[in-house]
């Protein structure tokens, strides 16, 4: 018989075995709260945190990613041993732990395990970790983390494990190693890319890793750049692609220091002591796209005129070098940037641009293909005339913190730059922005537009821009927060928006305006006079043919009544879309008050006769032709064919025979080779409603009983 006293002894510590490594059965498994926070969206995760959290608990089944911080936990043991959640474990994190040792066989059951962090655990004995690392997985694991251990070295045999041939990424940041042999990283025949930045490294020895592509050496104490040849002069790493190596004590750079690097497209030296750079430092260097260069140098003193040596860059940062391109004798404006050809990004913030036009020019001349440029912080006061009108395919310019007050002469400045969609000058001086400010279709294609932080006068002389913001403020950056004004006095710490001129404010009346009112009604009516003349000037031609006709007359002309040889007048050839006019006018005119006898194919031809019979035995009886030319006309296939007809009557009795009509201007695209000829060379007639009506009517009427034997109204009125 069991005791009471060894029943609740026995119960309690079941209770307290299953609280530490979680049930052994199936059951379903809650977050540990308040310790953990588990989220199942995407890969399903989980964090663990606070120091009163002293053993690894049991987590929901959906979990792939957990992260253990700033917890008690000072051992690992074997995961999924009498704790099966984790067997379905992806990526596991330690970081800020109280990690003192990991049993040897921590890893043996996550078979899923990809990605392994454990970063500032100081106190972790590297050995057992090294031991650990027998019972990973060796088909799984890819990424290796151990940031911020303050490792002083790792064992040769660290990672001399087959299990590691599949690695990729392999991140050491942040520890205090003075040397590293590449060596201990020889089994991981599929490494990408190693972090060793944030270390105190000043020596280096490489092994040849083939597959590395990506080498972060950044904040440590190299004093030069390290060799990436080997004794035959192959590449350590011919597949590089990405070197890093800013925050060292590099203080020069010769022609051979980038050598055997072929596939090397971006390089970082930010912030080392680099203070000349010297000619074809990176010709060596055929897939070079980026440049980083920030702040070197502090300042950077000299340029050689073929430093930039490189037919391949692309993106060029020299941010913060503070070099004097003022001072002609610390390089050549002619050739500084003639060997980059094809750069298309440009970063000279924080240098000093030169003050004249000219330098400014010679300086970016070679860069047509440039696309984004930055010259803040570089003490301009002016900008530069005909320099960026070149840059056709720049899109991005900034020229923010400089000392900039006005943009007279914006065509000069900002004309042709047909891709710009994002200028930037806030923090100048500029106090007006007007109407000549920018040519107006840089504005209309911008699509951002950054001038905060300016001193604006909020005077009558801002008016243009304020109503231009009332449009456009989409575009404007900041606005309106960091839109205030500057001057006068009185108006300082208020905001541009509340700054509400009336137009009877900024425009008094003036006596001059009265004047210029007088002269503008006289001038007006100078022009409307001459409009009218010029717009009735085919009523006026008519006018004077009548006069001509009766001159004729007076000098004994006499009309031959050679009209009454035939049994119609005119026979009209039109569309069928202008029927209404041709029977409502032109019908109505001719016969029932002019007393003429006119043919029209709808009233008058034979019913069942084929049209093109029809056609030719009505042109024989009808003495001229009408032609009536419309855009529904010069469209009409069988319209043209009907003009060829005609054409062929004029070239036997002569263009007399035929009166085009024109009802309205014929578009170019309607114009065809047939009609066009028609036209040209026969005299038309053009029909006018409202004023010249009436004598529109009676030039026609005229001109249809004009005998053939002399020219015809049209052509007296064509030739007026």
């Amino acid at each position: 018989m069991i005791s009471l006293r060894g029943f609740v002894i026995c119960t309690v510590g079941l209770l307290v075995v299953e609280f530490a490594f979680g049930d052994l059965s199936n059951a379903p498994v809650e977050c540990l709260k308040p310790f953990c926070l588990c989220q199942k969206k995407s890969r399903g995760s989980a964090v663990c945190s606070g120091r009163s959290l002293h053993y690894i608990p049991r987590l929901p089944k959906y979990v792939r990613l957990v992260e253990f911080t700033n917890t008690s936990i000072s051992v690992i043991e074997t995961f999924g041993l009498v704790n099966l959640t984790f067997n379905q474990m992806e990526t596991i994190n330690f970081t800020g732990n109280l990690l003192l040792s990991i049993d040897k066989d921590a890893f043996r059951n996550l078979t899923f395990l990809d990605t392994l962090i454990i970063s500032r655990e100081s106190r972790l004995n590297l050995n057992s970790l090294k031991s650990s690392f027998m019972s990973l997985t060796r088909l799984k694991i890819l990424v290796f983390g151990f940031s911020f251990n303050f490792w002083k070295s790792l064992p040769k045999d660290m990672f001399n494990n087959y299990h590691f041939s599949k690695v990729k990424s392999l991140f050491l940041e942040g520890n205090i190693f003075s040397s590293v042999n590449f060596t201990t990283f020889r089994t991981m025949t599929r490494l990408r890319e190693i972090s060793l930045a944030d270390n105190t490294i000043s020596q280096i020895s490489f092994t040849k890793l083939t597959s590395l592509t990506k080498l972060d050496l950044s904040s440590n104490l190299l004093p030069k750049v390290p060799t990436f040849c080997r004794r035959n002069n192959t590449s350590y790493f011919p597949n590089l692609e990405t070197l890093t190596l800013s925050h060292n004590n590099i203080g020069f750079l010769g022609r051979k220091s980038f050598r055997c690097l072929p596939r090397l497209s971006t390089l970082n030296l930010d912030y080392t002591k680099i203070g000349k750079l010297q000619d074809n430092v990176f010709a060596f260097l055929p897939s070079l796209q980026k440049l980083h260069l920030h702040s070197i140098g502090n300042p950077l003193k000299s340029i050689k005129q073929n430093a930039f040596n490189s037919s391949s860059l692309e993106t060029l940062d020299l941010k913060g070098s503070n070099f004097h391109f003022n001072m002609n004798q610390r390089y050549d404006a002619n050739k500084i940037f003639a060997s980059c050809p094809n750069l298309k990004k440009l970063d000279l913030t924080e240098n000093n641009m030169p003050s004249d036009d000219l330098t400014f020019r010679t300086i970016f001349r070679p860069l047509r293909k440039l696309q984004k440029l930055y010259l803040t912080k570089t003490k301009m006061l002016n900008l530069p005339t005909n320099v960026f009108t070149n840059m056709k395919l720049l899109h991005t310019l900034h020229l923010n913190e400089n000392g900039i007050t006005d943009l007279n002469d914006s065509c000069h400045i900002f004309g042709n730059m047909t891709s710009l969609k994002y200028l930037s000058l806030r923090h100048n001086r500029i106090s007006v922005i007007n109407e000549t400010s920018f040519p107006e279709d840089i504005l209309s294609r911008l699509e951002k537009l950054y001038l905060a932080r300016n001193p604006f006068s909020c005077t009558c002389d801002q008016m243009w821009f304020l109503n231009w913001i009332q449009k456009n403020d989409s575009i404007l950056m900041e606005y309106p927060k960091e839109y205030g004004c500057g001057n006068p006095n009185n108006m300082r710490g208020i905001l541009l928006k509340d700054y509400k001129p009336t137009e009877k404010m900024c425009n008094p009346w003036n006596p001059l305006y009265t004047m210029a009112i007088v002269m503008g009604i006289v001038i007006i009516s100078f022009i409307t006079v001459v409009s009218i003349a010029a717009k009735c000037q085919d009523n006026i031609k008519n006018y004077i043919y009548l006069l001509r006709v009766y001159h004729n007359r007076k000098q004994g002309y006499i009309p031959l009544d050679s009209e009454e040889d035939y049994e119609y007048h005119a026979f009209v050839v039109y569309c069928d879309n202008d029927r209404k006019w041709v029977h409502n006018d032109l019908l109505n005119k001719l016969e029932n008050e002019e007393g003429l006898q006119i043919c029209i194919h709808h009233r008058n031809f034979v019913v069942g006769d084929a049209i093109t019979v029809n056609v030719d035995n009505f042109l024989k009886k009808s003495w001229k032709v009408l032609v009536i030319v419309s855009n529904n006309f010069a469209q009409s296939e069988w319209c043209q064919w009907e003009v060829d007809v005609v054409q062929e009557r004029r070239r036997r009795q002569g263009k007399e025979v035929i009166i085009p009509i024109i009802l309205e201007a014929i578009d170019s695209k309607h114009m065809t080779s047939q009609l066009r000829t028609l036209l040209d060379s026969t005299p038309s007639l053009r029909y006018r409603s409202g004023v010249g009506t009436e004598l529109f009517w009676k030039v026609l009427s005229e001109s249809l009983r004009k005998p053939l034997g002399h020219p015809p109204t049209s052509l007296l009125y064509s030739r007026i």
